[in-house]
């Protein structure tokens, strides 16, 4: 139960509000979203998820205006989501923050640290179950040791796979050997019929060792190309394999390109669009050289001109030329693709981005579309250069929609600013056109743009005759013929249309010109957690007091009794009781009969052997030395009257406490007793003169367990009897049973009906014999 509670506060406190999450001002009243930087993204079913970047806010304040753009740094490591259910504004006036979904990578809630750090850049693929995030640049800190080159998190959405316990949420994992996160600026692609997901090119640092954001140290910048494709197969569930394949000379490494995936052939093909080398922001000082700046303009347009193609099937590349008017050098942009419904022809839709050199230049606001398998390029739709952006993301919800997610505008003069509109636009790859909102409920099949199709022949739902490229540019025949390869589409699933939900999303807040009570900088969100907290913590308390009483309540019940090793109660603690509830004035001498049995053994038992062989035993007279506490070197003592008073009882008599004989070789009582040196053994056996098994070492003790040896002993300490010797034999003598009018105490008398001592033989049985107990009972605690 407890740890059920500690699943469910960590879920509780891992779905957070979507807020600036740091650095609040005084008079900071709300926060809106600004931009969203280089953030990597990827669909599961009828979500996307956003991770990472770098998302600035551009703070409410108290007295009517907007404080300059704060990027929080994202300390919960907090994933977006955004359920494509939910429906929204694109418009600036809208509040964007109150549709997305939150998830922290930190546990419990609490910071992320080097578990789930905030990655700048980097990829996400996934599948219809689950998405991984891989490389991307760190900030360089103290605060946490970075986590190791290998380590990649996954998230688990849904349970893909036989039967099995399934919970979602992270997991963190490890790459094989000769696999690193040490790599930035790829291009990712996801393709979930195939469980599949691809990383294209990027960058690395010199050393192919640890890499962070703008690093003043040269060899931990990323600033080198790389040139190798990763891949990793998530068919098996928490079981991902990756493969690091290195690109063939014909494919030259970039930086920010696109990649996307074509339902073609086999397993479908890869292309790679966009990308430049030697961009501006991989290095130290932000510019280039004029000679990289050079080499970047004349090689990097090149990677629009002539894209690389990948069969995944056959793990073969090419490099195809195109035609029309391409973009021109472009990186940081974004793609998709949207297929003719009769597969005739597929349209790859790239928007935004700049050429990577100048930052603070023009940045696109155009859409261009590459149609395959034709390779023609055609600008769809120019843009205002003011609303352009780079380093977003763009995924599809609907056939027909194009969701542009995040970015950042020109870096152009002193201070930084936001976006121009939301930071999600969509856009209707039909129609071309730039929509203001996003409702679930309206959507349709994708149709070739007219624009498209009277280029490439056909209509808008397809039958395409440009299947080919131009025979003005070189191609490849064999990597021509994979288009003719019809993919099995069962493969892909649907999961669209979406039912739209009713959210509590509003407009950007109004910022009143006079405020009663400025913000005091504290996060919204931190009161219902507190709340929750502390809640807790009372439920803990009240729950542990019960406890506690429930016990009091059963040791009040049970008394302040002991219990024995084997369960029960320990039976010296009610003797020793039943003692203390008499006067010891009260108690009479004890006087022992012919009548009276010395105890219940006698009469049972009367021809029992003596334990102990040897002269007869005596109970100790008034006027001679006994003859079982004769000089034999056995450590016993006598016991001697006193006129005075023992400590408890003023008439009674005193007693010398003994010492069991741990030389004795004959008796068994004097090994179980020398355990216990202070609690000697009883053995409640009286003797017969007529035994014919006398002269034999016999131990009563010996057969009984081991709780009723220790009764035995208690009832020993209790009473006060003494244990004695004489002629190398010992003697314990047994507890005889109280009178009537004496049952107050406790006597003791050795076997056979009467009383003996010197001479007295057998015992005589007369009244003339009856003499008083010459023992005592000691109520010293200290004894037991």
């Amino acid at each position: 139960m407890a740890s059920l509670i500690i699943f469910l506060i960590a879920g509780f406190l891992a779905r957070l509000c979507a807020a600036q999450q740091a650095g609040w001002a005084t008079g900071q009243v709300n926060a809106t979203m600004c931009s969203w930087q280089a953030p990597r993204a990827a669909v599961i079913r009828d979500t996307v998820y956003i991770d990472g970047g770098y998302l600035w806010w551009e703070p409410g304040m108290s007295d009517g205006t907007y404080g300059a753009p704060v990027n929080d740094g994202n300390p919960l490591g907090i994933v977006y989501s955004l359920n494509f259910s939910t429906p929204f504004s694109t418009t600036q006036s809208f509040n964007m923050s109150s549709v997305f979904g939150t998830t922290s990578k930190g546990a419990g809630g609490s910071e992320a640290n080097n578990i789930g750090p905030l990655y700048y850049d980097g990829g996400m693929f996934a599948n219809d179950y689950e998405w991984f995030t891989y490389g991307g640049l760190l900030s360089l800190t103290d605060a946490y040791p970075a986590p190791p080159g290998s380590a990649v998190a996954q998230y688990n959405q849904y349970a893909n796979g036989p039967p099995k316990q399934f919970g979602n949420g992270f997991v963190l994992q490890y790459l094989p050997n000769g696999i690193t996160r040490y790599v930035t600026d790829g291009a990712a692609v996801s393709v979930p019929s195939e469980n599949l997901g691809f990383y294209f090119g990027g960058l690395r640092s010199s050393t192919f060792g640890e890499i962070y954001y703008i690093s003043g140290n040269a060899s931990l910048n990323a600033d080198d190309l790389s040139e190798t494709l990763i891949e990793v197969d998530m068919s098996s569930q928490t079981k991902a394999k990756w493969n690091n394949y290195t690109l063939p000379t014909n494919v030259p490494g970039r930086a920010n390109a696109e990649i996307v995936w074509i339902p073609v052939s086999k397993q479908g093909i890869l292309v790679a669009i966009g990308g430049v080398i030697f961009p501006a922001y991989a290095n130290v000082n932000q510019t280039d050289t004029p000679a990289q700046k050079a080499q970047s303009q004349r090689q990097s347009p090149a990677f629009m001109t002539t894209v690389a193609v990948y069969d995944i099937a056959n793990q073969v590349w090419y490099e195809q030329e195109t035609s029309g008017t391409p973009p021109g050098q472009m990186a940081l942009g974004c793609a998709v693709v949207a297929s003719a419904q009769d597969g005739s022809s597929h349209n790859i839709y790239w928007y935004g981005g700049f050429d990577g050199l100048d930052q603070a230049g023009t940045y696109s606001d155009d859409v261009w579309i590459l149609s395959v398998p034709s390779f023609m390029w055609m600008k769809v739709k120019s843009g205002t250069p003011s609303h352009g952006r780079a380093g977003h993301k763009c995924v599809k919800p609907y056939p027909d929609q194009m969701f542009v997610i995040g970015g950042y505008p020109s870096l152009s003069g002193t201070s930084f600013h936001c976006l121009e509109g939301n930071v999600i636009q969509v856009f209707n790859l039909s129609s071309l056109q730039w929509i203001d909102k996003y409702d679930p409920g309206v959507w349709s099949n994708y149709t070739v743009p007219a624009m498209i199709y009277e280029m490439i022949g056909g209509t808008g739902t397809g039958s395409a005759t440009q299947t080919a490229p131009s025979s003005t540019i070189s191609t490849n025949a064999t990597m021509i013929a994979l288009f003719q390869q019809q993919y099995n589409t069962s493969k892909i699933a649907t999961w669209y249309p979406y039912q739209a939900i009713t959210t509590s999303s509003s407009p950007r807040p109004t910022l009143p010109s006079v405020v009663a009570k400025p913000g005091s900088g504290t996060p919204s969100f931190l009161a219902p957690v507190l709340g929750v907290i502390l809640g807790l913590i009372f439920i803990t308390c009240l729950v542990v007091a019960i406890m506690l009483y429930r016990r009091r309540k059963i040791l009040s019940v049970n008394g302040t009794a002991t219990q024995s090793e084997n369960g029960t109660v320990d039976p010296r603690r009610g003797v020793l009781g039943w003692l203390r509830s008499v006067n010891v004035e009260a108690k009479a001498p004890t006087v022992t009969t012919d009548e009276t049995p010395s105890s219940p053994y006698d009469e049972d038992n009367p021809y029992l052997p003596p334990e102990i062989g040897g002269g007869q035993v005596h109970e100790m007279m008034d006027t001679s030395r006994p003859q079982e506490l004769s000089d034999s070197g056995t450590g016993f003592t006598p016991l001697a009257l006193s006129g005075g008073a023992s400590r408890n009882s003023p008439k009674g008599l005193s007693s010398s406490p003994s010492a069991a004989s741990n030389t004795s070789a004959t008796s068994s009582v004097s090994h179980i007793s020398g355990r216990h040196p202070s609690n000697p053994a009883i053995s409640p056996v009286a003797t017969s003169p007529t035994s014919p098994e006398e002269g034999r070492i016999i131990s009563g003790v010996s057969n009984l367990s081991e709780t009723d040896k220790g009764h035995l002993r208690g009832i020993s300490e209790t009473s006060g009897v003494s244990v004695s010797t004489g002629a190398g034999a010992a003697m314990v003598s047994p507890v005889s049973p109280p009178r009537v009018e004496g049952s107050d105490y406790i006597s003791a008398r050795p076997g056979g009906e009467g009383t003996f001592g010197p001479g007295s033989g057998e015992g005589s049985g007369s009244p003339a014999s009856k003499r008083r107990s010459n023992f005592a009972e000691e109520l010293d605690e200290g004894r037991l």
